[in-house]
């Protein structure tokens, strides 16, 4: 099954691969003769990155052919072509190596220090494959422009990041995590948006603002609404496909980019950098939430765990309402008798009378951190045991409350005793 999976996974990484290497060729800076964008850089990244390196071997010389292959169909002399596809390849390789180095095999990049760090390496790797590619061409008396444009660079470091988020999410996707249906449809309808304002006709340039223009500036809103789940697969999915449409539309003279710098690499570099803008506020917020909803997970988990084990031994959980009433949780008896007390006074009736004023203390300085009291609480026959209390101060929006849990001690007394 990992063999035909491995396999299914190379052939569509050798179809995307070899799609995305054309659609990147199509525009070209005349004067260092490379592409402005690399949407395969990306996906050969996170192929690595995620992978053992017994793997790499075949994902690297695939990757390194259809480079050639790509850039022959489309005119580059083959010296040129064997520069960038070994310098690209080289960078990466080097990328995925110190990223296992601190992280490992098989490690998403969930938090958002991960995610931030990976993506300062791939900016790292990128700007440094640029200037070496330029060097080396210098070195062999291309007939390029050594000046550096910085915004240049930056965009084709940063556009192939969506792309390499995704893969890293796909490969290391959890198998018994639960297809959210509801999830997945909103990035349908999402990804039909983004689909209609990149390649529906423009309207007609006039003074008047066109509906592309308003819809635009409204698209930024969408990759945020679907961090707010929290789902990292989804959401580098859908940033991956807007990063990909708006570049390919700009290319193919479709878009609201197309025609609003003087030149088509301006206008692809402008697409490349609005996928930018859209990928990382996202990926961080939906790192937030995620990291959010698997700490409350884990307290619910760790809540339900006590609740369990509350009902079940010799303890009482109670709740103190800020008129002084109380609530016994799990309709336990209370000391053997049928009725527990109701009201706080009525409880501090049952403890020590040397014990009464630090229980008062206890409840007056109550905070969010739990806080336990040792004290000595009687039994039905007057007869008092060790015990001990814990109270924490609880509050949602105005309303405030205690939550307690009484130990009785004597079970482990005995216990030491008999051994």
């Amino acid at each position: 099954m990992k063999i035909k999976m491995m396999l299914i996974g190379w052939l569509a990484f050798i179809g995307c691969d070899f799609l995305l290497a054309m659609m990147s060729l199509q525009v070209r800076d005349v004067w260092s003769l490379s592409a402005l964008v690399w949407f395969p850089a990306g996906l050969l990244l996170g192929v690595l990155c995620t992978l053992p390196l017994r793997f790499w071997p075949i994902w690297l010389l695939s990757s390194a052919l259809l480079h050639l292959v790509a850039s022959q169909l489309y005119g580059r002399p083959v010296n040129v072509s064997l520069i960038f596809s070994f310098f690209d390849t080289l960078l990466i390789t080097v990328t995925a190596l110190i990223w296992q180095f601190f992280y490992g095999v098989m490690a998403r990049p969930v938090r958002r220090r991960d995610i931030i760090a990976l993506a300062l390496l791939c900016a790292a790797s990128g700007i440094i494959e640029r200037f070496v590619t330029i060097w080396a061409l210098l070195l062999l008396d291309y007939p390029i422009d050594p000046s550096i444009s910085v915004l240049h660079i930056a965009g084709y470091a940063i556009s192939s990041l969506p792309v390499t988020f995704f893969v890293f999410y796909l490969v290391t996707r959890v198998n018994r995590t639960k297809w959210d249906i509801s999830g997945y449809l909103m990035v349908l309808a999402m990804s039909l948006m983004m689909l209609a304002l990149f390649f529906l006709p423009l309207s007609a340039l006039t003074d008047a603002l066109r509906w592309q223009d308003l819809a635009l500036m409204f698209s930024l809103t969408l990759p945020v609404l679907l961090a707010l789940r929290g789902d990292l697969l989804p959401l580098s999915g859908f940033l991956s496909l807007c990063s990909t449409v708006a570049v390919g539309a700009t290319l193919f003279g479709h878009g609201p980019f197309h025609h609003i710098l003087p030149s088509q690499q301006e206008d692809v570099l402008i697409a490349a950098w609005y996928s930018a803008a859209l990928s990382l506020p996202a990926l961080l917020c939906a790192s937030l939430v995620n990291q959010k909803s698997a700490l409350l997970a884990r307290h619910r988990w760790r809540e339900q765990l006590m609740d369990t084990v509350l009902q079940h031994g010799l303890y009482h959980r109670f709740e103190l309402d800020s008129n002084d009433g109380l609530r016994w949780l799990y309709q336990s008896r209370w000391q053997g008798v049928s009725h527990a007390p109701v009201y706080w006074q009525q409880f501090i009736g049952w403890i020590h009378p040397d014990d009464r004023l630090a229980v008062e203390q206890l409840k007056n300085s109550a905070s969010a951190t739990p806080q336990v009291l040792p004290i000595r609480l009687a039994d039905r026959h007057g007869e008092f045991h060790q015990s001990s209390m814990a109270l924490v101060a609880c509050q949602e929006g105005q309303v405030c409350w205690f939550e307690g849990v009484i130990f009785p001690q004597q079970t482990l007394l005995r216990s030491e005793g008999g051994e």
